[in-house]
């Protein structure tokens, strides 16, 4: 069987003699394994003084996926309604059943006892939902989700300094099903790549399952760079073919960091200095040793790394992930910033990025 219908199916099963009403209504009969189909099992009851207690019994659905699931409770026109709603996607090919659902309804009853007198008691009694069968035409392989989607890439700005990040935002979006879907990933050369978190939001709308999903990436690198196109390859139920959507290409440039200011010396002090040194003999001599001391010190504390935020001090740490102290401090200040664990001492990462620092001008 290939052909595909989209008639709704509607199962109904009327007990006149208890008052209620059992219906399931199907989005679809005729779909592809892994697109979504909506289940809705109603209950409706007139006789509201009758029943005192109510108890679904769920299908089986055996070889489907469960997407969503909920339930509404309202009242109409002489009758309370009941409805459980599934959003599901078949998991196989070929008749599938979604196996039988009951509800369990507990009823007043009255019996007499052994002196002849009418004594109230409640009985269980059930009724059952029809099963719904249906048919999951297979798919082609290579697929990565069930669906017709779009593909956008997002960055917060174009250009940033050197060692500053970019943020990238990957958004997946369309009609289908992206709960088996892996997620997207992001690599470039001579940049470090984090993954800063995503969202999901999906929902039933007017024959559609909804789908959108958003994935956040951080982008650190030293020079200019390119965000590559991404791509996304589903199948479109709708046109029966293997369809691929691509994020555009975008251009970042990062500019260099600025080169410290290096002062000029004044000779005509440094003369004067030396003249004064000269003069005052050894009493001038360590005046003069202990204020070029307090300069030391003086350049010294200012060349310490200073940071606004603890944001900024991660940044400055992905430049020197290959010394072990920086890279614990590393994921010590991710898993403050976006995972809500206590934050570490600022102050011994101020010490350890003027260490670092320190260390890679030596090198030089």
């Amino acid at each position: 069987m290939s052909f595909r219908g989209k008639a709704l199916g509607l199962l109904v099963v009327v007990s006149t003699l208890s008052g209620y009403e059992l219906t399931v209504d199907s989005s679809s009969r005729q779909l592809y394994q892994g697109e979504p189909l909506r289940l809705v099992y109603r209950f409706a009851h007139a006789a509201s003084d009758k029943g005192v207690d109510f108890r679904f019994a769920a299908p089986e659905l055996a070889h489907f996926q469960l997407l969503q699931s909920f339930v509404e409770e309202r009242r109409e026109v002489g009758a309370d309604i009941w409805e459980k709603t599934y959003v599901v996607a078949p998991m196989q090919g070929g008749e599938l059943s979604t196996g039988r659902a009951a509800m369990n309804v507990a009823e007043r009853t009255y019996t007499k006892d052994a002196w002849g007198q009418w004594m109230p008691s409640v009985a269980w009694r059930q009724h059952l939902f029809e099963p719904v069968v249906l048919f999951a035409n297979p798919i082609p392989g290579g697929v990565q989700a069930v669906g017709a989607f779009a593909l956008q890439a997002v960055v917060d700005r174009n250009a940033t300094d050197s060692g500053q990040p970019v943020r990238l935002t990957l958004s997946l979006s369309g009609c289908g099903n992206l709960d088996t879907a892996e997620p997207l990933r992001m690599a470039i050369a001579g940049v470090s790549v984090f993954e800063e978190g995503h969202t999901q939001n999906a929902a039933w709308e007017e024959g559609c399952y909804s789908n959108e999903v958003n994935r956040t990436f951080a982008l650190v690198g030293e020079r200019d760079f390119t965000i590559p196109s991404v791509s996304f390859r589903s199948f479109d139920p709708a046109t029966q073919r293997t369809v691929t959507a691509s994020s555009q290409p975008i251009p970042v440039h990062v500019r260099a960091a600025a080169e410290p200011r290096v002062k000029k010396k004044n000779t005509k002090e440094e003369t004067m200095t030396i003249w004064s040194l000269a003069a005052g003999g050894v009493a001038g001599f360590v005046l003069g040793v202990a204020l070029t001391l307090f300069a030391v010190r003086r350049r010294q504390k200012e060349e310490r790394v200073r940071f606004d935020s603890l944001r900024t001090a991660l940044v400055a740490l992905f430049g020197y992930l290959d010394d072990p102290d920086a890279k614990k401090s590393a994921e010590a200040l991710e898993r403050h910033l976006y995972e809500g664990a206590d934050a570490p001492d600022p102050k011994g990462i101020a010490t350890l990025l003027g260490r670092l620092q320190q260390g890679k001008r030596k090198a030089n």
